[in-house]
């Protein structure tokens, strides 16, 4: 495994994993919200597969699984806590009905905080993220005030901000030069404006988590126009044609690039050739996936040359709708 500095001394592997998938069957007003059902069993097996392979960063949330994959991340973290970097993020709240409410107010962030805390069974949280995007102005200042707060208090270590494709708001946020780190979607089918939000956020000393580098999987090379999900996954809610439309995209992806390689390692290795992103973090259900997944670390690197074509085909395909994530 190869390893990058995140802000300040925190040394992350280049594969970190995201761990939406643990919160496993989720639904929200009876519509899925998460990917699945994934037996406890399974999630820590794959969890300390990670450790095994050199994988030592872990993205999170408060809302996946309502804190189910928070427990099972700290049940295997804490055994090994020196070796391991946690991030999580808070801002959404359940309405009880059928909608995520957006929340970032201090009570909420702060008692946020102290939940994670406890579910990761650690004193510190080394990353913590604003999982919703705040409005410009007030919204915006309170909630670093907030953050800042907690890292004065020794409750974080580093903040920032999760925005998903949303470059607008990465780049307002950069602009407080009060972050620590980004994360932000960035992958072969959706790189979009996402290289100059990179490139900024690199001027000012920001590091730069890489969310959804397979695109939900889509970058996997596992989907076809046949492909459908199962009910508990959150992406049977995407039409036949919405799915088709990727798949095509894929497959004109794929003819950029010269190597044989999987497509998963190809996608992975084209987020890492960003200099600003200081990990990705795919997802995963298996320790299968986990091995595959490390594997991409050692792939060789892409040529700058289909680096900037894949980035020129990726600026030309409208940016998904936004999805909490």
């Amino acid at each position: 495994m190869k390893y990058r500095k995140l802000r300040g001394d925190l040394r992350v592997s280049e594969i970190g994993l995201g761990t939406w998938a643990l919160g496993g069957s989720l639904r929200l007003g009876g519509a899925p919200t998460g990917y699945g059902d994934v037996p406890s069993s399974e999630g820590r097996r794959a969890l300390e597969r990670a450790l095994d392979l050199g994988i030592n960063f872990f993205d999170t949330s408060d809302t996946y699984g309502l804190g189910r994959a928070e427990r099972l991340l700290g049940e295997v973290a804490s055994k090994r806590r020196g070796q391991v970097v946690l991030a999580t993020k808070a801002g959404w709240v359940p309405d009880g009905q059928e909608r995520w409410l957006k929340d970032l107010s201090e009570d909420h962030l702060r008692a946020a905080v102290e939940r994670s805390r406890t579910r990761l069974d650690t004193d510190v949280i080394d990353v913590f993220l604003l999982h919703a995007v705040p409005e410009a102005g007030d919204e915006t200042s309170r909630a670093l005030d907030v953050l800042d707060e907690l890292r004065t208090a020794g409750r974080i270590h580093l903040r920032g901000a999760s925005v998903a494709y949303d470059v607008e708001a990465g780049q307002r946020l950069l602009a407080t030069d009060r972050l620590d780190v980004l994360e932000v979607h960035y992958n072969l089918l959706h790189s979009g404006a996402a290289p100059e939000l990179l490139d900024d956020a690199r001027v000012r000393g920001v590091s730069v988590i890489a969310s959804s580098p397979l695109a939900y999987g889509f970058l996997s090379g596992r989907y076809t126009r046949a492909t459908t999900f199962a009910a508990d996954d959150w992406r049977s809610r995407l039409t036949a044609e919405e799915i088709a439309a990727r798949v095509e995209r894929v497959a004109e992806l794929r003819s950029v690039f010269t190597t044989d390689a999987p497509l998963a390692r190809i996608a992975l290795q084209f987020v890492l050739a960003h200099p600003a992103v200081v990990t990705a973090i795919p997802g995963f259900r298996r320790a299968e996936q986990v091995e595959e997944l490390a594997e991409a670390a050692s792939a060789s690197r892409l040529s700058d040359i289909e680096v900037a074509r894949a980035r020129e085909l990726g600026k030309n395909w409208a940016r998904p709708a936004q999805t909490m994530s």
